[in-house]
């Protein structure tokens, strides 16, 4: 059995020693190293680990990984894989809860600080003509993502919520760009921010699924909501051990405030079983004496 393994989903944050030091407890290590863009040195969130026993690599094959509260993939590392990055440059972002008063050129002007934009969208609601409350921007650039996300946005005096946009390509049919401006990839975000965006109510917020009918996502489908207003005691503990209650929980992200210490007042729980997240996002939350 092959010894070389790759490993995906890495923190950002996480280095070659840290994988090391996760890695060596399962056996001894031959070889170790997270891969890193050339131009500024950041991790590319994935590395290899080879064993000095195929035991010891089967051995972790067999497990589930959490490393910096993220779920780790592991894999044999075939030829194929080393040859291609596992992961895609990400050049598109969402953004939700935008204030009705910012229109498309302030969107446009605070994002632009970051790269050239190529794509600019923010969905209309057919009645009123005014935005819906989110939008997309795709750039140039991944590196213009990579910095961006490294930042609060304040946006018509609010903090709005920013998200690597990711569809999968793989699991849907090519759509016209007529429907839905182009982006019926990303139903499940615009059916997302549409149904759950009043502040208050976790938002159902997950990668698209199959296409169904007329192009909409099947509801129910989504694995991953959006936890906003969340005090600033509350930590990741808080959150799994909360929403623990109502399925088993792959992973939970708490965005951190790059000006402060604290987080940025909201997060992201993704959750094993399909269903669940919808069960919970139509519901009313109390984390920390707060409601969310």
């Amino acid at each position: 059995m092959d010894r070389k393994l790759v490993v995906l989903g890495i923190p950002w944050e996480v280095d070659t020693e840290g994988l090391r030091e996760y890695m060596s407890n399962y056996g001894d290590l031959e070889d170790c190293i997270v891969m890193k863009e050339r131009s500024t040195g950041r991790s590319r969130g994935f590395g290899y680990v080879t064993f000095a026993s195929a035991n010891d690599a089967k051995s972790v094959l067999s497990r589930e990984h959490i490393l910096g509260e993220r779920l780790l993939e592991v894999k044999i590392a075939t030829p194929k894989e080393e040859m291609k990055s596992p992961v895609k440059k990400v050049t598109r972002i969402f953004v939700a809860r935008i204030p009705l008063s910012v229109d498309e050129s302030t969107f446009q002007r605070h994002f632009e600080e970051y790269g050239e934009i190529t794509d600019l969208y923010m969905p209309k609601d057919q009645v009123s003509k005014a935005h819906r409350g989110f939008g997309f921007i795709t750039f140039a650039s991944a590196g213009s993502v990579e910095n961006l996300m490294a930042d609060t946005h304040e946006l018509g005096g609010a903090t709005v919520v920013v998200d690597r946009a990711t569809p999968k390509e793989d699991d849907f049919k090519p759509i016209n760009r007529m429907s839905q401006g182009g982006y019926g990839a990303y139903n499940a975000y615009i059916s997302a921010a549409t149904r759950y965006a009043a502040v208050g109510a976790p938002t159902l917020y997950d990668h698209p699924g199959p296409v169904y009918g007329r192009g909409e996502s099947s509801r129910g489908m989504g694995k991953k909501i959006f936890v906003g207003r969340l005090p600033q005691e509350a930590n990741v503990d808080d959150l799994r051990h909360y929403f623990g209650r109502f399925g088993r929980i792959l992973d939970i992200y708490v965005p951190k405030d790059p000006k402060r210490s604290s987080h940025r007042g909201f997060g992201f729980v993704t959750f094993a079983e399909d269903g669940v997240a919808d069960r919970v996002s139509h519901r009313s939350h109390e984390i920390c004496g707060q409601q969310d």
